[in-house]
Order: C-alpha cells, then sequence, then structure tokens
C-alpha cells in the first residue's frame, strides 16, 4: 500500500492539513490537486485488490484442476470408489490419537498439499466446517510462509 503513496498525494495532503490548522479555505487549485491525487491513490488501490482477487481465484481453479486429476489417478491406482477412498482417509484420521494435534495438522496438511483436497472435503473427513479449515489453513500459511496455494 505504500507504494501507492506517491509524493503528489502527501503533498496535497500537508497542503490540506496545513489550510486546515491555519483556519483557512483551500484555493480551488489546491482542492482539486488533493481531490485528483485521491481519486489516483483509490484507484491504484481498487486495480490491486482486483489484481490480488484474480491471482487468487486462478490460483483456486489451479488446485482444483491438480484435485480433479489426482482423484481420478487414485480412483484408478486404487481400484475403489470415490466414497470409498473417503471413508479410507476418515479412518486413517481417526487413528490419530485425539491429543496429537501436530499429528492431526500433518494430516490436514497431506490431504491439501499433497491430494489437493478442497477445505469442504478436508471438513467432511476430519469433522470441522469447511470456514474453519480455511482459517486454520491461512493461519497455519501466515505462520509458516510454506503452504503451496
Amino acid at each position: 500500500m505504500t507504494d501507492f503513496l506517491t509524493t503528489e498525494l502527501l503533498d496535497a495532503i500537508e497542503a490540506k492539513f496545513s489550510a486546515e490548522k491555519e483556519n483557512r479555505q483551500l484555493s480551488w487549485l489546491e482542492r482539486s490537486r488533493y481531490k485528483l491525487e485521491v481519486m489516483k491513490f483509490r484507484d491504484a488501490l481498487r486495480r490491486s485488490e482486483q489484481q490480488v482477487q484474480a491471482e487468487h481465484l486462478k490460483r483456486r481453479r489451479e488446485h482444483e484442476q491438480k484435485f480433479i486429476s489426482i482423484r481420478k489417478i487414485m480412483m484408478c491406482q486404487r481400484n475403489q470408489t470415490w466414497e470409498e477412498i473417503t471413508q479410507d482417509f476418515r479412518r486413517q484420521y481417526a487413528s490419530i490419537p485425539p491429543d496429537d494435534e501436530e499429528a492431526k495438522a500433518e494430516f490436514k496438511l497431506m490431504l491439501y498439499n499433497k491430494y489437493y483436497f478442497s477445505p469442504t472435503l478436508i471438513g467432511n473427513i476430519v469433522n470441522q466446517s469447511p470456514k474453519t479449515i480455511w482459517l486454520w489453513l491461512e493461519e497455519w500459511a501466515f505462520e509458516n510462509e510454506q503452504l503451496k496455494r
């Protein structure tokens, strides 16, 4: 965000605040310059947010495509239906001791990173809401900065 703070914008803000401090009105030129710089800042910020959203959506689509491919491969390799495969993952998760948080975390990360499962599917397997899984993944990524997206 600091990239969007141009010297022109900072000068315009400074002029506005100094005018307020001196209890005087901005001149037409100063007011127009201030409005223009604020408009440029807002536009740049909006474009940046849209770009981030587009990149995030692209990564999610890629993740979904990888999941679809992995799912087909797993079904062929294991010669099982998708329901049987998810049941197998549920059994694996249930076999983890309840107090072993690290093993549970590793299991969820394996489902997300290795098999490209969605947070919704991971939530179904580990019996948690998709929102909880999303928040957990985001928190883990923030703390570790290693999570593949």
